[in-house]
């Protein structure tokens, strides 16, 4: 879990100089001569560049768990979605230490940027949710053991990280859901995670020039999930994949582009009984708020829909809106999905 604001004890802001370096001081006893010495080295042959606060920080969490507790105490969760007037923030690496807060994607951006660095070789895995917020994890492995375990930064205590021990990535996945509950209803019997994708090298898909970047991550944040990357569903033998919902959407076109270059959901492209399954939903569901979760006919329609699509009325809605963000920032759907 991020670090809590508690009552009675205010965050306390500091300019983004005076935030490094209380973060250098809390952990510079714990630094290995050999391991700055590693580390420096390392970044030097990938020309990156840190202040010399920034690597005092970076390599003090020479291990996951280290990063983990880093992100458990020191780091505040930037919940940049809090209200509609909020600016949305896509913090660097080097962002989040100057700001002392970070979201679920910032967190997941600087643990992996500093496993990167110590060479524990992190793949990142999305938990792909419905009608709710996905989740950034940041897997690693014990060389020991072959166990899997994950950073990750949440305002959630139970999903944050996780300790090297699940034998399999879904494993892993799995323990997540009985505490991802959405957060628009805050109902823990709201349940909303389906599915993880295919651990993937950030590295190798956007190389390194990122992780020193002092300038938001709107590049990575927009297109590093694209049809390259597979999903899986949860509690699911029959090793069937898929793409994530809006990916799958452009390629069927389920969502096109209109004369205006805005998203729309072309419901005639569905499948014929999901576009009888999508009007039906709609008589029943009270479209005025789409945060509102289904309950009752329109939740029995939504578990069909489901079934047929892998995705629902209300998630195809929101990933055209979604697209809509994509579009406005500049990006070109070439970058999620190949000719």
């Amino acid at each position: 879990m991020s670090r809590p604001e508690l009552p009675g004890e205010p965050r306390v802001y500091l300019s983004p100089q005076q935030q490094v370096k209380y973060f250098a001081d809390a952990v510079s006893k714990e630094i290995k001569p050999e391991t700055y010495a590693r580390l420096v080295a390392h970044m030097q042959a990938l020309g990156l560049k840190f202040t010399d606060d920034e690597l005092l920080i970076v390599a003090a969490l020479d291990t996951p768990a280290r990063v983990q507790e880093f992100l458990n105490i020191q780091i505040y969760y930037n919940n940049d979605h809090a209200t509609p007037d909020m600016e949305e923030t896509a913090l660097s690496p080097r962002a989040v230490l100057k700001m002392g807060h970070a979201h679920c994607f910032e967190g997941a951006m600087f643990a992996y940027t500093v496993n990167f660095l110590h060479g524990h070789s992190p793949r990142l895995v999305m938990l792909e949710a419905s009608q709710d917020s996905e989740h950034n994890l940041v897997l690693y492995r014990d060389p020991s053991t072959g166990l899997y375990g994950a950073n990750a930064h949440s305002a959630f205590e139970s999903l944050d990280g996780r300790p090297a021990q699940y034998a399999t990535v879904r494993a892993l996945a799995e323990s997540y859901y009985p505490y991802y509950y959405s957060d628009r209803t805050m109902n823990p019997e709201d349940l909303t995670l389906v599915g993880y994708s295919d651990p993937f090298d950030l590295t190798t898909k956007l190389g390194v020039g990122w992780m020193d970047s002092e300038e938001p991550l709107w590049d990575l944040y927009y297109t590093y999930i694209d049809d390259t990357i597979v999903f899986h569903y949860l509690f699911d033998d029959s090793n069937k994949t898929h793409l994530y919902p809006l990916i799958q959407a452009l390629v069927k076109g389920w969502i096109q582009m209109d004369e205006n270059t805005k998203p729309f959901v072309n419901v005639k492209n569905l499948p014929p009984l999901a576009q009888e399954l999508w009007t039906s939903f709609f008589k029943v569901y009270d479209s005025s708020d789409l945060w509102v979760r289904p309950r009752g006919a329109a939740r029995e329609i939504e578990k069909q829909f489901m079934q047929l699509t892998g995705t629902t009325p209300l998630d195809l809605l929101e990933n055209a809106d979604e697209l809509q963000k994509f579009v406005e920032r500049g990006y070109q759907l070439k970058e999620l999905t190949s000719p």
